[in-house]
């Protein structure tokens, strides 16, 4: 009798062992990520991903006021991946109509951009932390009161460029779905005298396939 209650606790360890393995190969396996945690430590992330988020920006506009506000967007990019090393591309866009800077004399307001940006990231478990550079194209409003008429003279809808640097991590929550945590910086170049930067702090979630 102890030797059968002996062997049934081996064979319950041993299923229990194999629902745990079973479990994350489901997670981590070929269905969705391309990759098994056991034998690597960490998932595959090459492949199509697009996605959304939402966040909050800080806007600097030399000779303007510092003003902040909530941003939206998505993405759209292309990641390879050579062992852990992680190298991508991606397309984004963000709406931010509230950043408006503009002074008693001066108007000056972003109203969205979008970018083209290079990642490289290094895989660790279902992480992913990344650094990134790219180019980036904002469209603003800004006009100059004219003492003489009272009226303000400028443009809507200018068209800007700049630079944009960053850090994030990607989080692999299932085989197919993603959520993103981002810090982006872009430095616009000069428009009608004013240089400007912002600041954005970002949470997404994306589709991996």
């Amino acid at each position: 009798m102890h030797v059968a209650r002996m062997a049934v606790a081996v064979c319950v360890t041993l299923a229990a062992s194999s629902a745990d393995r079973a479990l994350a190969a489901d997670l981590l396996g070929d269905a969705g990520l391309r990759g098994s945690l056991a034998p690597t430590g960490f998932i595959r992330w090459d492949g199509w991903q697009f996605g959304v988020q939402g966040g909050f920006a800080n806007m600097e506009a030399q000779g303007f006021h510092t003003t902040n506000g909530p941003v939206f967007g998505g993405f759209l990019g292309y990641n390879g991946q050579w062992d852990q090393l992680v190298l991508g591309v991606d397309v984004g866009y963000k709406y931010a109509s509230v950043l408006d800077a503009s002074v008693e004399t001066a108007r000056f307001k972003l109203n969205d951009y979008a970018t083209v940006r290079v990642r490289a990231g290094y895989a660790m478990g279902q992480f992913l932390p990344y650094a990134l550079v790219g180019a980036a194209v904002g469209r603003f409003n800004y006009a100059n009161l004219n003492i003489g008429t009272g009226a303000f003279v400028g443009e809507d809808n200018a068209f800007d460029s700049g630079v944009v640097a960053g850090l994030g991590v990607d989080w692999a929550v299932t085989p197919a779905i993603f959520v993103r945590a981002e810090w982006e910086f872009i430095a616009f170049a000069r428009l009608n005298s004013t240089i400007s930067q912002i600041n954005t702090g970002s949470l997404g979630i994306g589709l991996r396939f």
